[in-house]
């Protein structure tokens, strides 16, 4: 690809416009600044910089210009973000295919099959009669890419292989499957016969075939409904995990959800392929499904790949959960409540009666979906009822709340969103407010035990991390101050060095490195401010100094303890004296600030 597209783009395409259209940004002085995107925090610690072209949160540390901004917040690689931020700024792009990587000419092998699914709807008559008879219009039909696999065992491998790609790709993106790898052709003469020249055979077959988008609106994975149930095939097949596809961070339908979510402030969860594309052509296109993908149970994994909720969380922390009316969807919608609302997400469920979904709702009466979507109760009143009108025993209604409401309500965010529920529990069910409170504390407790090991191993760092900040924002002022006064700068660091005693290459050569994101920092903070830059830095140094002082004097203690244990009486005297001297020195410096 021509660096001169990425260029031209950045020149298009402000930073505070780009960031601006995900979420709401402050004035700031020479800055912006908003809540992160990328952490739970109350108040904001996000600023961009459009002097700077780029952003950096002092609170999770997250940086980077436009391109690093959309790969981030939609869970993109740099071509992904790239195809979105070139759409913005009207560029074309061109690409090289001979310096492509495998992972790009996966992207292609996909988009390549998903054209060849397409061909072969418009040649089966079977498969149009199929999606006009479930109600999907033609239009609503080429937006979402609908095709068809036609039965036989190497029509896509045969036809990628004529189009130049090699197995070991079709292979890795899921289309193609090793003749040992799958129990549906074993003991299968035709299938057997029909790949005996080859070790592959195709994946789907028969299938209305529904494309699986990143949020960029790249094919990255499908999945395929049978058309005649044989009483063997799974009703829908889903493309396996590969490079492109993890099923936790990907939902059906996002990149053509994701701006009615920021729009409206809500997105709605539904079960299946059909439910979204009907409910997007009825109108309502904030919908996304989690059809064919497992729900992940935090914003961001360990290997730093976002999960489905956590992107839609980004889009708006509002949900409603529309899931099938069936026990299995009742249950499913309650399991991906509780991860909701453990992300700090508010949830709403649709109650769908009569053992409907919300493709049969759009179907018979549009007006009916959006009943339902009117009507949705926060997901513990919806539980409740369903509680309530379910226990006939009225002895068993405090075990049941206990069992399916309160591990719901343990996960919701703050004592006053849970005060308001367990007053309705009291009221509703006859059941005294203490009791409720006691067994939803006891229920926290227990939830949160696992994580008490962790709380406590890094609780003594906070010290620590407090000298951490202040050695930042006192190297960030010096840079600032370096551009119009040097002389005071030089003197900071002079006073600096006095008071770290040791180690001081080291930290001032960590600040060099860091330097342009301490700088950035410094501006936010201090930028719109001039006039007090010096009594700025004579606090921090204060502030500096007392904290430095205060970790010396615990690690003399602590050596002083030590030294008792073992009788040392010299070693202790010693001690004792410079913990004397150290507390002196910080009772001055206390005198001092104040």
């Amino acid at each position: 690809m021509d660096r001169s597209a990425v260029d031209e783009i950045k020149a298009r395409l402000p930073i505070d416009e780009v960031i601006g259209s995900y979420i709401k940004l402050e004035k700031s002085g020479k800055s912006l600044k908003a809540r992160c995107p990328f952490h739970n925090e109350k108040t904001p610690s996000f600023y961009v910089s459009p002097d700077r072209g780029g952003y950096y949160c002092f609170g999770c540390n997250a940086k980077g210009d436009i391109f690093t901004f959309v790969q981030q917040f939609e869970g993109l690689d740099f071509r992904g973000a790239l195809k979105i931020l070139a759409e913005k700024a009207g560029v074309t792009l061109h690409f090289d295919a001979k310096a492509d990587g495998d992972r790009d000419k996966m992207h292609a092998a996909m988009e390549e099959a998903a054209k060849y699914f397409e061909e072969q709807y418009t040649k089966s008559r079977e498969a149009q009669e199929y999606i006009k008879g479930r109600g999907i219009n033609e239009n609503t039909r080429k937006l979402f890419r609908i095709g068809w696999a036609p039965d036989g065992w190497r029509n896509i491998l045969a036809y990628m292989k004529g189009k130049g790609y090699a197995e070991a790709i079709l292979e890795k993106v899921g289309l193609i499957k090793r003749k040992d790898g799958g129990d549906d052709i074993h003991g299968n003469n035709e299938a057997k016969n029909a790949v005996k020249s080859d070790n592959h055979y195709d994946r789907f077959r028969g299938r209305i075939m529904f494309p699986i988008s990143d949020s960029g609106g790249r094919v990255i994975a499908f999945s395929g409904r049978i058309l005649h149930d044989d009483g063997k095939s799974a009703k829908y097949l889903n493309s396996p995990d590969t490079p492109l596809y993890d099923k936790s961070a990907v939902l059906y339908g996002l990149d053509k959800a994701k701006n009615e979510i920021r729009r409206l402030n809500y997105s709605i969860f539904v079960e299946g392929q059909m439910d979204l594309v009907m409910s997007h052509q009825a109108g309502i296109r904030n919908t996304v499904a989690a059809s064919g993908t497992a729900l992940g149970e935090e914003v961001e994994r360990s290997d730093g790949a976002i999960s489905n909720i956590g992107l839609v969380r980004r889009l708006s922390p509002n949900v409603i959960i529309a899931f099938d009316a069936d026990s299995a969807g009742r249950k499913a919608a309650l399991r991906a409540a509780s991860i909701a609302l453990s992300l700090g997400m508010d949830v709403k469920v649709a109650d769908i009666k009569g053992g409907k979904d919300p493709a049969d709702l759009v179907r018979e009466n549009v007006e009916n979906w959006k009943e339902v979507l009117r009507s949705a109760k926060p997901v513990i009143e919806f539980e409740l009822n369903n509680v309530l009108n379910e226990t006939t025993d009225p002895r068993k209604v405090p075990k049941a709340i206990n069992e399916k409401i309160l591990p719901l309500l343990a996960n919701v965010g703050t004592v006053g969103e849970q005060s308001y529920f367990v007053q309705m529990i009291s009221e509703r069910a006859r059941i005294p407010i203490d009791a409720i409170w006691q067994d939803l504390r006891s229920l926290e407790s227990k939830m949160k035990t696992g994580n008490v090991r962790r709380e406590n191993e890094t609780a003594g760092d906070d010290h620590l991390k407090r000298i951490d900040l202040i050695e930042r924002r006192l190297f960030g002022l010096v840079f600032l101050l370096k551009e119009h006064d040097a002389s005071a700068a030089d003197d900071i660091l002079g006073n600096m060095n006095k008071i770290a005693e040791t180690g001081w290459e080291e930290k001032s050569g960590e600040a060099e490195k860091n330097k342009s994101d301490l700088l950035f920092e410094a501006e936010a903070y201090f930028g719109s401010d001039r006039e007090n830059w010096l009594k700025f830095s004579q606090e921090l140094l204060n502030n500096f100094e007392a904290d430095t002082l205060n970790e010396r004097l615990i690690e003399a203690m602590q050596d002083l303890r030590n030294a008792e244990k073992a009788g040392d009486k010299q070693k202790a005297e010693e001690l004792a004296k410079k913990c004397q001297a150290l507390s002196i020195r910080k009772a001055e410096i206390t005198r001092r600030k104040n």
